[in-house]
């Protein structure tokens, strides 16, 4: 077995050791998954999809930070989460609306990820209800991090986002650009610097 199959071997059991979190996943099923999957190594500002694409992968992150961001009318970036190891990528709610999706998703550090296409999760959809609960929890805790995340930014100020943040995400901190931080607090660096050097004074 060569060092990219062992590798292989080792991204496709992390992915169902994640995938167990949703559902059980029959054997018989693994396999029919596992022969549609790949691997694929991203640099650091590569790019897993870029806004305006058709969406046509899933990923399962191995390692490293992804950001999913969108561009305005404006030309803003406007920072709407990070991704890390054991987290999902995809864009399928647009795949589902067969649309082009609104957001782009980079690395922000090198990384690796496996993948299958939408295409082919679809087709096993139809084979074992235990893919359709896999989707059923994902939404799931997406609408739990999305209502979450709401509700941060009606009823939060910047501070206690920037705190909370930290809590939920403590190994990013150090790891990506303020900015990037800044904008998915919906505030400006300035801003996030002197909440910043005020916690330090405390």
């Amino acid at each position: 077995m060569n060092k990219k199959e062992i590798n292989h071997s080792s991204a496709a059991h992390f992915l169902f050791s994640e995938l167990e979190k949703y559902a059980t996943i029959p054997v018989e099923e693994r396999a029919k998954l596992i022969e549609r999957t790949h691997l694929l190594s991203l640099r650091k500002d590569e790019y897993f999809l870029r806004q305006g694409d058709k969406p046509l992968r899933l990923a399962m992150i191995c390692s490293g930070i992804f950001r999913v961001f969108c561009n305005t009318e404006s030309g803003d970036e406007k920072t709407l989460s990070f991704r890390t190891k054991g987290q999902f990528l995809a864009a399928y709610s647009p795949f589902l609306a067969n649309q082009e999706t609104w957001y782009s998703i980079q690395a922000l550090s090198d990384g690796e990820i496996i993948y299958f296409s939408l295409e082919d999760y679809t087709t096993l959809l139809t084979s074992h209800s235990c893919w359709e609960t896999v989707v059923k929890n994902y939404i799931l805790e997406l609408f739990f991090e999305k209502e979450n995340r709401e509700r941060s930014f009606l009823l939060e100020d910047a501070k206690t986002r920037y705190l909370q943040f930290r809590k939920n995400l403590p190994e990013l901190e150090k790891s990506i650009p303020q900015f990037y931080i800044a904008s998915y607090l919906g505030i400006s660096p300035v801003s996030l610097s002197r909440i910043r050097s005020d916690l330090k004074k405390t």
